[in-house]
């Protein structure tokens, strides 16, 4: 059986070659300031975009009167796919600047860190890398955040079920509210949000101690909850008024854009109805005061000197954004092992920020307590409820069998690493952040331990732990699964 007769291979060339047009169109830009700049990274951006332009114009072109069906299976695949190739594309402006980055293996890490919005980096020396690669590092993150298949929707034309299997596919968590019938009227209120979280982030950022270019990068990079630096010092140099805003943006970042939209409309119980935003917040407020204790007791910071530090990690680990600031260093391990525990539970469904997502740690815990009440009352029937509404068994299924690979993927890839030169406890640590797309905490976990410095195997591995978190697996297994590809 010819595998692709199954497949709408035709609306794919067609839709891969609509997102690399899009993703050509951001990178003008950057270009534009290379050229302002007298950059040595201009010559690679125009290469970038001659390569782009001459792949996405003709598979635009030649496929515009693809068939106008879509199935869910295409809506897997197509997610799958384009999370793979957008970031290989990404990548160019990096493989052609070889000063910086003398191996593609690197090239394609930084990139795909960047839309996976996990911000681990090869780049040892920020402050001497060019603005137009700084601004293109920070556009890749701030597009991963919101999700290329979201973009990908907003270019389409619509036609029966397509975009509701592209969002699905996108979304794996049962929690997925519409806010609108149509789902490109819920991606443009979603990106509506997303556009003013970002810009309240450059406005506040700006009143303070940064200048414009540092803002727009620290604000691209916290609202898609990415975690890249656009300086050596990160946000250590910056004023205490700077880490409260990238604070307060973590937060927002964190929670669903959905019922963001509905508080902006008016409709606030919505926002703390929600079993997810209760637990998100208690989450915050123990874990901040557990290392506010280990801070102010232990190390001897004053009181809001430990409230700030305290806040700021604590929120970024669990929004899985991944900034850290250098004086929680050294702490006691029982802080270290509650923060690799955060990094997997990670924040809001819903949300630029990635990891389990609180509400599947949710329905674990219920699913738990109701086996342990089974046990003294075998005969009882006790429902698993979720904002009041009663779970089915296929969805808590599911749940317990996303846990359970992300499990076994997080163990082999930290195997893999101890098998390319890790010690035990850095691939552990290491596996751990890249899967929950919170890599560029690493510096403090293993301030030993350098991207750069790795080999081509552990590289490769990590780029693969980034896609799997971001994908949240189930569109990344897709590609390989025999049966998915045979399904009419």
């Amino acid at each position: 059986m010819n595998l692709i007769n199954n497949f709408n291979f035709k609306f794919f060339k067609y839709t891969l070659g609509l997102t690399l047009l899009f993703i050509g169109i951001v990178m003008i830009p950057c270009f534009v300031l290379a050229i302002i700049e007298d950059e040595k990274a201009k010559l690679p951006f125009l290469i970038s975009l001659l390569i782009i332009g001459i792949i996405s114009l003709p598979l635009i072109f030649f496929n515009r009167n693809y068939p106008r069906v879509l199935t869910k299976k295409d809506g897997k695949l197509f997610v799958g796919f384009l999370w793979i190739i957008i970031p290989i594309f990404g990548a160019t402006p990096y493989m052609f600047s070889q000063n910086v980055f003398p191996f593609i293996i690197d090239a394609l890490f930084e990139s795909f860190s960047g839309f996976t919005t996990t911000g681990s980096t090869i780049i040892n020396d920020i402050d001497s890398l060019d603005k137009s690669l700084l601004l293109w590092r920070g556009i890749t993150q701030w597009i991963g955040g919101l999700g290329i298949i979201l973009f990908v929707i907003l270019l389409i034309r619509n036609f029966h079920n397509g975009s509701n299997y592209l969002f699905n596919a996108e979304f794996t968590s049962i929690d997925k509210e519409k806010i609108q019938p149509h789902i490109k009227d819920t991606v443009y209120r979603i990106l509506y949000i997303y556009i003013f979280i970002t810009l309240l982030s450059i406005l506040l950022l700006s009143f303070g101690d940064m200048n414009v270019f540092s803002s727009i990068l620290y604000s691209f990079s916290t609202v898609s909850t990415g975690g890249f630096t656009a300086n050596n010092a990160g946000l250590s140099s910056f004023s205490a008024y700077s880490q409260y805003v990238i604070t307060l943006i973590m937060i927002l970042s964190g929670l669903s854009y959905a019922l963001l939209y509905w508080a902006y409309k008016g409709k606030w119980r919505k926002l703390f109805e929600d079993e997810q935003t209760k637990y998100y917040f208690l989450i915050i407020l123990f874990a901040s005061v557990g290392l506010f204790v280990a801070l102010h007791f232990s190390k001897q910071y004053s009181i809001m000197e430990s409230v700030r530090i305290a806040i700021f990690n604590i929120t970024s680990i669990v929004t899985t954004t991944g900034y850290f600031l250098p004086q929680i260093k050294d702490i006691s391990q029982i802080i270290i092992f509650i923060m690799i525990v955060l990094m997997f539970i990670g924040g809001c469904s819903g949300s630029s920020s990635t990891g389990l997502k609180i509400v599947r740690v949710i329905i674990l815990f219920k699913y738990f307590n109701n086996s342990f009440k089974r046990i003294f009352h075998p005969r009882a029937v006790i429902p698993i409820r979720y904002n009041k509404n009663v779970l089915v068994d296929d969805a808590i299924g599911i749940v317990f069998g996303f846990f359970f690979l992300y499990l076994i993927i997080f163990v082999v890839g930290a195997f893999l690493l101890t098998l390319f030169g890790s010690n035990f406890f850095d691939a552990i640590s290491i596996s751990a952040a890249n899967i929950s797309n919170t890599g560029s905490f690493i510096p403090y976990l293993e301030p030993e331990e350098q991207y750069a410095s790795m080999s081509f195997g552990a590289k490769t591995t990590i780029i693969l732990l980034m896609i799997v978190g971001r994908l949240e697996i189930y569109s990344l297994l897709a590609i390989f699964s025999k049966t998915i590809w045979r399904r009419s």
